[in-house]
């Protein structure tokens, strides 16, 4: 609970996930799929596209337009340049594990 999974874990939970639904799939192939697939995401972004995984997530770029902002540390105001940034936008499937997770932590009864 509250684990940070990182790359290598993410892989070995993959494959170990496909053993037990007897696919035979090496770390090797899996980390070949796991990098292409985030290739296919990082070239859409780069052409303006977005990509809709249906009841997973959407993941696109927004605009945001040039603005003030203050440099705390040196107390001055200076210009931040418009530019685009990443959104990621939760699908219902993630939506509904993060609403397990609260039950299941802060012990919510059903309604």
């Amino acid at each position: 609970m509250n684990e940070k999974i990182i790359r290598p874990g993410l892989i070995k939970r993959v494959v170990d996930l496909l053993k037990c639904r007897n696919k035979k799939y090496t770390q090797e192939d899996v980390e070949n799929i796991v990098s292409t697939f985030w290739d296919v995401i990082i070239d859409a972004l780069s052409n303006g596209d977005s990509v809709n995984l249906n009841g997973y997530a959407t993941i696109g770029t927004k605009y945001m337009a040039e603005r003030k902002s203050r440099n705390v540390a040196e107390n001055r105001e200076m210009i931040v340049p418009e530019h685009y940034r990443v959104y990621f936008k939760a699908g219902s499937k993630l939506n509904q594990a993060a609403k397990a997770f609260t039950k299941k932590q802060l012990g919510v009864k059903n309604e």
